[in-house]
């Protein structure tokens, strides 16, 4: 997935303005812009670093065109990765495991 796709998918998910993003990150609406339209492709580590933190993904995640991975999955274990207990871990996967049964 191209990063246009990805960021128009995160602030979409944020439910936030080009101008929020714009202003989180320190560039110009204008420049978001370009970017989720795909005519600007090739930002700075930078501004993908803070694109990263500000939609707690990873930097990767944004610069990877091959990844299929989500970028709702990509938040929360970016949020809450490291901050999980093992019976916190245990309660999640019995509640994926109760969900995907209810859709395979």
């Amino acid at each position: 997935m191209p990063l246009s796709t990805k960021l128009k998918e995160l602030r979409a998910r944020n439910r936030e303005s080009l101008q929020q993003v714009a202003d989180a990150v320190g560039v110009s609406k204008a420049h978001i812009w370009e970017l989720e339209r795909g005519s600007s492709n090739n930002p700075g580590l930078e501004l993908l670093r803070k694109l990263a933190e500000h939609f707690k993904v990873s930097i990767a995640f944004l610069s990877d065109d091959d990844t299929e991975e989500d970028p709702a999955a990509q938040q929360f274990f970016r949020e809450f990765g490291g901050e999980l207990s093992t019976r916190d871990w245990d309660t999640l996967r019995t509640v994926a495991a109760s969900l995907k049964g209810k859709n395979g």
